[in-house]
């Protein structure tokens, strides 16, 4: 077993319920993985500038994979970033605002995060920690003068299974398609692309394979990195398809399972 690349997703898994991690001991263990010249890869569909600041003494340390695989980042410097068509994103808009008038919509551009200012009050601050430069406009339409990433929607959590089979039969299914985020949230993200093409392309530029790849994570948009690795960890508690995709399990993230499962690895090797 070479593991060469670690991957994680955060909220549900590096992260614990209460949004953080053991800080102190991540630092001991990435000091090891760097001994190793083992690479850390945090992979996640918040945007980057939410991603780094989880990490402030160690952000140039890590490579960072954001937007669901749309925006790769190390060392503030964009590997690899990929922006939806402007008109797809506008229909989809149109459409979900119109079939959905209760889904909560918010835009993830290259500058700002952009959200309705009718928005209730309660969900904004349920979203501000994964909004980054937020900025409240009247309406999403006409869209703002910047390019995109993707689009999220925040539903009720039973609705989630059928807005997403709206989405990926809608007009613009070839090429965008719904991925869930889990607590509700459906990624509208550009078809081929997510977390475990984005590993790919870092596993080309670094000349590794599979075989060196170690990923973690919980939920829907975490399946295809978890089928991409030798070595993939479902949490305890993740998503059933996330459990379905991934050969190993790892303790919850209440109890710092990828870096007990990571710690695991490095005194076995």
């Amino acid at each position: 077993m070479t593991v060469k690349v670690i991957a994680t997703d955060m909220d549900g898994t590096f992260l614990n319920s209460q949004g953080k991690y053991d800080r102190e001991r991540f630092q001991r263990l990435l000091k090891q993985l760097q001994e190793r010249d083992i690479r850390f890869v945090v992979a996640s569909g918040n945007q980057y500038r939410q991603l780094r600041d989880q990490f402030p003494d160690c952000h140039e340390q890590l490579t960072f994979v954001g937007e669901n695989g749309a925006n790769i980042v190390y060392k503030d410097e964009p590997l690899i970033e990929v922006f939806q068509k402007r008109e797809d994103i506008a229909l989809l808009i149109d459409f979900v605002e119109k079939k959905y008038p209760e889904a909560v919509i918010s835009l993830a551009g290259e500058e700002k995060a952009y959200l309705r200012r009718d928005v209730p009050h309660d969900i904004i601050e349920w979203l501000l920690p994964f909004l980054p430069n937020l900025e409240l406009v009247e309406a999403l339409l006409p869209l703002p003068q910047e390019r995109f990433f993707k689009l999220t929607l925040k539903v009720e959590e039973e609705a989630v299974t059928q807005v997403m089979r709206a989405i990926d039969t809608f007009k613009t299914s070839d090429r965008l398609v719904s991925t869930s985020s889990g607590f509700g949230c459906i990624d509208v993200i550009t078809k081929g692309l997510h977390k475990g093409w984005a590993l790919e392309q870092l596993l080309k530029r670094w000349n590794y394979t599979r075989d060196n790849l170690m990923v973690f994570g919980d939920s829907g948009n975490d399946v295809e990195m978890l089928k991409l690795a030798k070595y993939s960890y479902a949490m305890a508690d993740a998503a059933k398809e996330a459990r379905a995709a991934a050969r190993y399990q790892a303790g919850s993230n209440d109890a710092s399972g990828v870096l007990e499962t990571i710690e695991n690895y490095l005194e076995n090797v």
